[in-house]
């Protein structure tokens, strides 16, 4: 499964699962990701601890990429 952030116009309340339904933040898309998705974050500002929450995401066999990145 495919799940989106934007710490902009997301929202914990929405299932993450498009662009316009993403979460606000990494920890939280971590939270209901499992091993084998990913998880797409808009390029943005992040209140949030980016390198570890990658590691932790990379340890738990998810993908984390950059909306749009190449």
């Amino acid at each position: 499964m495919t799940f989106f952030v934007n710490p902009n116009t997301g929202n914990h309340s929405n299932d993450g699962r498009s662009e316009k339904t993403a979460f606000r933040n990494l920890s939280h898309a971590l939270d209901a990701a499992a091993a084998g998705d990913k998880i797409l974050v808009t390029p943005a500002t992040y209140d949030e601890d980016l390198p570890k929450l990658i590691a932790r995401a990379k340890a738990a066999g998810i993908t984390v990429a950059v909306l749009g990145g190449h």
